[in-house]
């Protein structure tokens, strides 16, 4: 049976003990305004000729609209006055095509031409999904039968093996091993070949990687395509974290490993490149021979993306390189200052390579080192104020994560420094 998310359990409890959250990976800073005000226009404009219209009135226009003297229409609530924007003509609140706008899908599609070198085809390999867990469900749903076998790397996003339960499939693991000289997390390349059997069917990869921040090299994706092609397995990729790369690292999409289209399905969105987690509007580039099945399964299951959310998203992902760019420069910033603290409060940790998590072993702190993880994560909400998520969520076999933390320093400065602040105590 489905229990509720760990990750949402901590959120529930820093919430309760009005500890500072840096456990669920979402930020506290606003989005985008272009994007943000994309989606207003939509809600308001109704149209495609109603959002033409509100790009260009102004509070003239407004002013004439309602009549009266200025003083009046200054005094007028906001509320009241975009009443008079909204077109009585509606589209955009309405159901959309399940599988997505074509607009957003054409901007998918450029995007990811301009960002990884191959442009997928709108009509036939992108279905915009209501974000990346649905997409990923909707994927293993159409390519998978029950029995199939996935594997996945451990530590995993907590998602990937309740997926697969719910689907009647069968969960395998390799594990990520960090390596204390170089802050690497290693991938075993014998240690996946031996899990391999006749009803294994996908590998579910995550790069750049929740929670350890690992960025796969061209070498490691090389090595795991050639295995992969070896058995004919199908890779299902989140690549959620895209942007959030540090210390010259680059992401590298397996779509784009050398005759690895046809075997590789694509799984994005806008939650944290866009800093809007709650939007839920992503996407699965995918084999067209695919396509059909997760568009009907995500139609079956949750219809669509909310549709004036999706003209939002299509201007996020048309937005100038220098806003992508813009997004190492702040987290890397907002990195440096959590790892700077969690390693002078005693956590081994290494500056991750990529997404917005540190994965902290917390064995050398004295208050902490005899405890489990998700006694450590309770007694940092209780006694010091700030959340985290136990790392034993993260894993599915052995006691690999027994002494990990996650923290996530996707929160404002001033936000992070108060927590700072606190995890000061268990110096």
């Amino acid at each position: 049976m489905a229990k509720e998310s760990v990750i949402r359990l901590m959120t529930r409890l820093a919430d309760k003990f009005n500890a500072i959250n840096l456990s669920q990976g979402f930020p506290d800073e606003a989005p985008p305004y272009e994007m943000v005000w994309a989606a207003i226009a939509a809600s308001l404009g109704g149209t495609k000729e109603g959002i033409h219209s509100l790009q260009n009135t102004t509070l003239k226009d407004i002013h004439q609209a309602i009549g009266g003297d200025t003083r009046a229409f200054l005094d007028k609530k906001l509320k009241d006055v975009l009443e008079v924007l909204q077109n009585p003509n509606d589209a955009y609140n309405q159901y959309s095509y399940p599988f997505g706008l074509l607009e957003l899908r054409q901007a998918v599609a450029d995007y990811t031409m301009r960002f990884q070198g191959f442009r997928p085809d709108p009509e036939t390999e992108v279905t915009i999904s209501s974000g990346v867990t649905a997409g990923m469900f909707s994927s293993l749903a159409a390519i998978c039968h029950p029995g199939d076998e996935i594997i996945m790397c451990q530590p995993f996003h907590e998602m990937f093996p309740k997926q697969v339960e719910a689907l009647g499939l069968k969960s395998k693991y390799i594990t990520l091993r960090e390596n204390y000289q170089t802050g690497a997390w290693d991938l075993n390349e014998n240690e996946l070949r031996k899990v391999l059997s006749r009803k294994t069917k996908v590998l579910i990869l995550n790069s750049p990687h929740n929670p350890t921040g690992k960025v796969f090299t061209a070498d490691e994706l090389l090595a795991v395509a050639k295995i992969c092609k070896e058995y004919d397995l199908m890779i299902l990729t989140d690549e959620i974290y895209e942007h959030f790369i540090y210390d010259d690292r680059q992401h590298q999409s397996m779509a784009t490993i050398p005759h690895m289209r046809e075997n590789t399905i694509v799984v994005n969105g806008i939650s944290k490149t866009g800093g809007a987690t709650g939007w839920r509007v992503g996407w699965v580039i995918s084999p067209s021979k695919y396509t059909p099945a997760i568009r009907g399964f995500h139609d079956t299951s949750v219809i669509q993306a909310p549709t004036p959310l999706q003209k939002a998203a299509e201007k996020l992902l048309r937005l100038d390189d220098k806003f992508f760019e813009g997004i190492r420069k702040r987290y890397l910033e907002k990195r440096n200052v959590l790892t700077k603290v969690l390693q002078d409060t005693g956590f081994l940790v290494h500056p991750p390579e990529g997404s917005y998590y540190l994965f902290a072993s917390f064995e050398r702190i004295p208050s902490l080192s005899n405890l489990t993880a998700t006694d450590a994560a309770m007694y940092l909400i209780e006694k010091i104020g700030v959340a985290s998520v136990p790392g034993d969520n993260f894993y599915g076999v052995g006691d690999y994560g027994n002494k990990y933390l996650r923290f996530a320093f996707c929160r404002s400065s001033k936000t992070l420094n108060e927590a700072a602040n606190k995890l000061s105590k268990l110096a």
